[in-house]
């Protein structure tokens, strides 16, 4: 199978894709049988986007009876928007980072994000609800792509952190790594003002949280991940746990200007972590071999750029001399 420009979809694309497809599918078949039958019966009309279906949705109130929805709702999505939108992050962000990381490594990212993000922001939804006597708030479904959408925005920030996002020919300019802060102010200002609840910004916050955390401490990869993942041969490599390089440190998702402020605070926690056991220190070693990775990504992700842009530039030229020659063969024929 092919798409764009003939290049083959990878097997964590796929398996992405196909999930989010057959959830979401699996969901609104669902809801539209029980939308059927309640206009069958003449009972009360109800509302189609009010329908729970609690076994596959992360619901609040149903969540401690089906915990297995912490991993189904990553998939589960309600609306079409959202299902589109979701599908282009899996698409694009899978498509890219397996490049990196190699075809399970992608699923189990998103899986452990997703899972994680979702039974966070349940349980907070729950204790505010509970502290708040919300009952109506119980009944809200939570989860879908925005238990990952940061997710994919770290992992960006990590492969491609000096990558420039060009928008309306040039009058939006931004690096990447500016691009998780600025979106998480936005949404907590969405939160504030517009929605007036914890969603997005609860979820989106969790989201990015875990997903660096994961990144920086726990990820499990060999030390050739920076070139393409093609071979099953693992004789002559070693796994590298975490990313201790200069360049993925919390302190630089913030502004410059923030730095000398936050600095001491994340390093203080680090070090409470680290006492406490639940993260291990990095030594010398282990922030060198992190440094000479992120470096040979860059390079990769460098050389890879240029050989689109040379690839562009040949398609530009062969289709300008067709033009030349089109137009001499019009203006002289034989």
């Amino acid at each position: 199978m092919s798409i764009f420009r003939g290049k083959e979809i990878p097997l964590s694309t796929e398996v992405l894709l196909g999930l989010l497809t057959t959830i979401s599918a699996f969901l609104f078949v669902i809801k539209y049988g029980i939308f059927k039958d309640s206009q069958a019966s003449g009972s009360e009309e109800l509302n189609f986007h009010d329908i729970l279906v609690s076994f596959i949705q992360l619901v609040p109130s149903t969540t401690l009876f089906n915990p297995w929805v912490v991993v189904s709702a990553i998939f589960a999505e309600i609306s079409i928007i959202a299902f589109i939108f979701s599908f282009s992050v899996l698409f694009v962000g899978s498509r890219f980072v397996e490049r990196f990381w190699g075809r399970m490594e992608v699923i189990k990212f998103v899986l452990i994000v997703g899972s994680i993000t979702n039974l966070i922001t349940v349980l907070i939804a729950i204790i505010s609800n509970l502290i708040r006597e919300d009952a109506k708030n119980m009944n809200t479904p939570l989860g879908g792509g925005i238990s990952y959408y940061f997710g994919f925005l770290v992992v960006f920030k990590q492969l491609i952190p000096e990558h420039n996002i060009v928008l309306f020919q040039g009058l939006v300019n931004f690096r990447v790594k500016h691009l998780p802060f600025a979106l998480l102010i936005i949404l907590g200002l969405w939160s504030v003002i517009i929605s007036q609840s914890s969603y997005p910004a609860v979820p989106s916050t969790v989201s990015f949280f875990t997903s660096f955390i994961y990144l920086r401490f726990f990820q499990a990869l060999r030390t050739e991940p920076i070139l393409p993942v093609s071979s099953n041969d693992s004789s002559t490599s070693s796994v590298l746990i975490g990313d201790a390089s200069d360049t993925f440190q919390l302190v630089e998702f913030f502004p410059a200007v923030t730095k000398r402020y936050v600095g001491p605070v994340f390093n203080q926690i680090y070090e409470v972590s680290v006492l406490l056991g639940i993260v291990t220190p990095f030594n010398d070693e282990t922030v060198q071999q992190s440094n000479t990775r992120a470096q040979k990504r860059s390079e990769q992700v460098n050389q890879s750029s240029k050989s689109i842009a040379s690839s562009v530039a040949e398609r530009r030229r062969q289709i300008a001399l067709q033009v030349i020659e089109d137009r001499i063969n019009k203006e002289h024929p034989k």
